[in-house]
């Protein structure tokens, strides 16, 4: 017998094969998969990478490199990401087109190293890339960073966006003091207060809270900022010095901030926030700590005050993750599913109920001794979502899928 609904899959799939993105999803319980790389595995060391969808429907993804040798524009002198020669790169595939564009240098900060970009479009569509710059490598990597961030209206065009702004940002979060105060007496506790691991460690953090330089630098980004319901936009935050999350929030575009208190607990870093159904935000975290579990918090007051952390049921190794709120008011998150390395499966699991439980997974990559790390995740207005990860850390894969293909996996 003619079954229909296997027909359509089999048409999405053709669609998917030899036309590229230029059509919409015809269905959306039709499950769709396609995957590519944005460049071939020739740019050196390439990591961290950041995927939006622009308002004309064309992708950008940026990532960090170290260019390859015979590159003009390649500063040498290190390698790979805590070198002084690393910078941003990026590229586009405008709405409709199957192949990626030729990348582009995005962001150099000559004789330093630039890592970590975050692209996020806010509520004026205006695009927006924050990177750190490590002042300080090799003596001082991930805790001498620089927050920079920069703001482009155009940004539609062929190569890289045009900024019109760009500008350092200094966190100052209230109750720093107070969270390390409180990080340093737990790790007495749990060490013993005789032991010696346990009063080095809580002595080490107190006196990072004398160094303004520990105070003000290390805060690192790694997920999309958000734009929220009210206007606002919103820069998740960790601060490598003391391995605490924040967020920085901006309602005019960059002139201003506020910052979050700390997030309640040490280990917790690189947040992902999602703004739920009822306005609420929720956080997901990349885990420091021996729990090896994703953490997750709640915030019903536009980000600057954070529930205790709770650990989810999603593993975790240690490795970067990213969670977004989709049309149909699911969460999706990306992420390694695994307790330990090697970081060779990557997972994609679906939430109906704001990230507590999550009902639907299936693999994007399953591959023994490889490494599939660092990955980003947008949902287009097609419904489309696109994922972007570091793919041994030599290129950067793109999969497009939607979340009849996850909800099918057994």
């Amino acid at each position: 017998m003619f079954h229909r609904t296997r027909f359509l899959r089999r048409i999405a799939t053709v669609i998917l094969l030899i036309g590229g993105l230029s059509t919409p999803f015809p269905l959306a319980e039709t499950a769709l998969y396609r995957e590519r790389f944005i460049f071939p595995g020739e740019r050196g060391h390439v990591h961290a990478s950041s995927i939006v969808e622009t308002p004309n429907g064309s992708l950008i993804a940026v990532w960090y490199e170290n260019g390859p040798p015979n590159d003009a524009y390649y500063f040498k002198g290190g390698d790979e990401d805590k070198s002084d020669d690393v910078r941003i790169a990026g590229a586009r595939v405008p709405r409709g087109g199957a192949v990626w564009d030729t990348p582009f240098v995005i962001s150099d900060t000559f004789g330093l190293s630039d890592n970590n970009p975050a692209l996020g479009i806010d509520t004026q569509k205006r695009l927006w890339l924050v990177h750190a710059t490590l002042l300080a490598v090799p003596a001082r990597t991930w805790g001498s960073a620089l927050l920079q961030y920069k703001v482009s209206t155009d940004y539609e065009g062929a190569g890289a966006p045009r900024w019109e702004r760009s500008s350092v940002l200094v966190p100052k979060p209230d109750g720093l003091d107070e969270a390390v105060a409180r990080a340093a007496d737990d790790a007495r506790r749990r060490a013993g207060r005789q032991s010696p691991q346990g009063v080095q460690r809580a002595s080490s953090l107190l006196d990072r809270l004398d160094d303004p330089f520990a105070r003000r630098l290390g805060w690192m980004p790694r997920v999309h900022p958000v734009a929220l319901k009210d206007g606002a936009f919103l820069v998740p935050l960790a601060n490598e010095n003391f391995n605490l999350a924040a967020m920085a929030i901006t309602k005019d575009g960059g002139e201003t901030w506020t910052f979050s208190r700390p997030v309640p607990g040490i280990g917790v870093t690189q947040p992902s926030v999602v703004q739920v159904r009822d306005g609420r935000l929720v956080a997901f975290f990349r885990d420091a700590t021996s729990t090896r579990r994703i953490h997750r918090s709640e915030s019903s007051d536009g980000g600057l005050t954070w529930a205790p952390v709770t650990a989810t049921s999603l593993p975790n190794p240690g490795g970067g993750i990213e969670a977004i709120g989709l049309a149909s008011g699911d969460v999706a998150i990306v992420y390694n599913d695994k307790e330990s390395s090697p970081r060779d499966r990557l997972a994609v699991s679906i939430s109906s109920d704001d990230g507590r439980t999550w009902r639907w997974t299936r693999h994007l990559e399953n591959t023994p001794g490889q490494r599939f790390d660092y990955p980003s995740i947008v949902q287009g207005r097609d419904g489309s979502l696109h994922a972007t990860y570091s793919y041994n850390l030599k290129t950067i894969k793109h999969v497009t899928f939607n979340e009849a293909w996850v909800k099918e996996a057994k």
